[in-house]
């Protein structure tokens, strides 16, 4: 990984400068490297040095410092000295001081061999049904809660969410966490992060998210079918990749154009939007780090890969697990609509599926950026908003102001976008 790919793993601007000015400064100690782990000490405020190592395996890391920032600025700094060269290979694995190796051995622990006995095999499954009719009842014991919830702020009205203090916010939340359904936990804390963030469409916003929630609750029992497998996922229930991998899968030429990461507390998720090219639609790869690692996309990303990718329940765009992968080469051409109109009409049958996904790919060709560069403008000079990021510089430094095909995902405000080409021609990307 290069110095740019380095800073790119910082979880913001901040941090990224920090690490920047730390690798150029001296005091550094106790630096050495192997071909799967990195290390260092780092002078900090206090007596003892901070003491810093990452797994070159995935980019997860490590450090004493009391920060929050994952990875925090001597993580990143690290690497960047390991990027530009300076830190040595050690040729005994001896050499490796004991806080590293006794990092790397947590990390990487083998579990006990698992007894596959038939009566093991039966009393596990006896276990796996009781857990699943617990959180079946624990569920719908939260549902009626969010019921309640709802009734309350309908009575109270919209207008009063902003004067609600954290401990209201709090014990609903909570109460979804305690009930098992995460997925309404989450939705509820997009509520309040909506009515804290303000702005002139808060109220628009959060009374959209409200109804959603309401028709999940009312759904929650009755869905059945494709409907019924994403009112499950909505809630919160997992399916098991082992699970879908033991399915058949889908064989096809698969190119992973669009990706979005998010920091989710205890764990941070990256997903996928990849294009089935047999098969001519979008299907959806989830990865999750635990910790302070940074999740690595299912697919190469911006590449096209031949194998077989297992579809989840749902609807399109179906969630995929990886897997056999049998070859990658460039992306070659992708379909793409004439109009805005024309990639916004195709969203409506994916919105009547799964009314509660709130991200959609969308491409549309020929556009050009506006004068003001907030919108790109197709054919027949509609326009959308586009979000005004690296990605943006990027496209516009990449096409030169000439037309382009883009693709990005879209928010129903702006379009993120991830990935450019020449019209007609192979994307590449740019997010």
């Amino acid at each position: 990984m290069d110095a740019q790919g380095v800073l790119e793993l910082a979880p913001d601007s901040q941090v990224a400068s920090s690490a920047t000015r730390l690798a150029g400064a001296a005091g550094w100690t106790g630096l050495g490297r192997t071909a799967r782990v990195l290390w260092g000490l780092c002078p900090g405020s206090g007596k003892n040095p901070y003491r810093v190592c990452v797994d070159l395996g995935d980019r997860a890391t490590k450090c004493s410092c009391p920060s929050r920032k994952f990875p925090c600025k001597h993580a990143v700094a690290v690497q960047l000295l390991h990027a530009r060269g300076e830190v040595s290979e050690v040729a005994d694995e001896e050499a490796v001081p004991d806080w590293v190796s006794e990092w790397v051995a947590k990390r990487h622990a083998v579990a006990a061999p698992v007894d596959t006995s038939p009566e093991a095999v039966e009393r596990r499954a006896r276990a796996k049904e009781k857990t699943a009719r617990n959180r079946a009842e624990a569920v719908r014991g939260g549902v009626a809660a969010l019921r309640d919830w709802l009734s309350d702020v309908a009575g109270s009205g919209i207008a009063g969410l902003p004067g609600r203090d954290a401990a209201w916010w709090h014990s609903i939340t909570a109460r979804m966490v305690d009930a098992q359904a995460p997925g309404l936990a989450a939705a509820v804390a997009e509520v309040r992060e909506l009515v804290a963030a303000g702005g002139p469409q808060w109220a628009v916003d959060a009374a959209d998210r409200l109804g959603g929630l309401h028709l999940l609750a009312r759904l929650s029992e009755s869905a059945e079918g494709p409907l019924g497998d994403v009112v499950r996922a909505r809630l919160g229930f997992p399916v098991a990749e082992e699970q879908v991998r033991a399915e058949p899968g889908w064989s096809d030429r698969w190119v992973a154009l669009l990706k979005l990461e998010a920091d989710e507390g205890l764990y941070r998720t990256v997903r996928q939007w990849i294009w089935a090219r047999e098969r001519g639609e979008w299907v959806v790869g989830v990865k999750h780090a635990g910790g302070n690692a940074r999740p690595v996309p299912p697919l190469p990303h911006g590449f096209e890969v031949t194998g077989t990718l297992h579809p989840y329940p749902g609807v399109t765009p179906r969630r995929v697990a990886v897997g056999e992968l049998v070859g990658e080469r460039p992306a070659e051409t992708i379909p793409v609509a004439a109009t805005w109109r024309e990639a916004l009409a195709g969203l409506e049958p994916l919105l009547l599926a799964d009314p509660w996904q709130r991200v959609h790919p969308l491409g549309c060709a020929a556009v050009r950026a506006s004068a003001d560069v907030k919108f790109l403008l197709d054919a027949d000079k509609h326009a959308l908003p586009v979000r005004g990021d690296a990605a943006l510089d990027r496209a516009l430094a990449v096409t030169g102001g000439d037309p382009f095909d883009a693709w990005g995902l879209w928010d129903g405000h702006t379009l993120r976008l991830g990935a450019v080409a020449e019209p007609g021609k192979a994307p590449e990307v740019v997010g």
